[in-house]
């Protein structure tokens, strides 16, 4: 995992993005859909499900797919095969086989540049969106994938429209801010918490320095000492203190 650039303060940068949030945000949470008739992906099923259960599937991922290549300025996507399985076993089974390793509570994963696998929920549409931004990030850098993981998860949140008031969470309310070390622990090991905030911490990068921040972002394996968009960060890390 890249070691993020220490010359700022990581929970002063967390306390800065959070408490900004908290006087200034303005979600828009709406998506725009994409004029285009071809289709950009392939399905494959598994245990007994079929077409009529992926439509809406299909239907979301086309509605956000220009959106989101367009917001990562990605300009040739590979077309996206889709596997899909019902049993939650076997969705655990094959991705041991293909990984390693068992993500125990996950239901989707990337596999290579062009594959996403999933299991079938009541919220597969929007996790589907998601692991499709995570594609379209690997066609920025293609070390990205979980390196930081903060980063890797927080553009997916953003691109899929995933927000978590803050002042709903605990920790937030408190003032124990997680650290971006924190954020990134590997998933099996952590406490899931940059599922709660990394829209929010997207959207921070996204309202102060636009889109080409967020992109650098990418190709930098989240370093955020890059001037001349965040050097500043280093004059002004207790700024957001006077929101709280």
């Amino acid at each position: 995992m890249t070691t993020i650039n220490t010359k700022i303060n990581m929970r002063q940068l967390i306390i800065l993005m959070i408490s900004t949030i908290f006087c200034l945000h303005s979600c828009e949470i709406g998506t725009n859909s994409s004029d285009t008739e071809e289709t950009h992906f392939d399905f494959v099923l598994y245990d007994d499900l079929s077409l009529s259960d992926i439509s809406d599937i299909s239907e979301e991922l086309e509605y956000n797919y220009q959106r989101i290549v367009d917001d990562l300025q990605v300009k040739n996507m590979p077309h996206v095969t889709i596997k899909i399985w019902a049993n939650y076993d076997n969705f655990l089974e094959t991705m041991e086989n293909s990984l390693g390793v068992r993500y125990e509570g996950a239901t989707g994963y990337i596999f290579g540049s062009s594959e996403i696998r999933l299991y079938y929920t009541a919220h597969i549409s929007m996790a589907t969106v998601h692991e499709f931004a995570h594609l379209v990030s690997m066609q920025v850098n293609s070390r990205i994938p979980n390196n930081p993981r903060w980063l890797w998860e927080a553009v997916a949140l953003y691109e899929t429209r995933e927000f978590i008031d803050p002042k709903t969470l605990p920790y937030i309310v408190s003032s124990d801010y997680p650290t971006l070390s924190e954020l990134s622990t590997d998933f099996n090991n952590s406490d899931h918490n940059i599922y709660a905030v990394g829209y929010v911490l997207l959207e921070y990068v996204v309202k102060t320095w636009g889109m080409d921040a967020v992109i650098m972002l990418i190709e930098t394996n989240g370093n955020i000492d890059q001037p001349p968009m965040f050097g500043p960060l280093s004059k002004l890390g207790l700024f957001g203190l006077i929101c709280i």
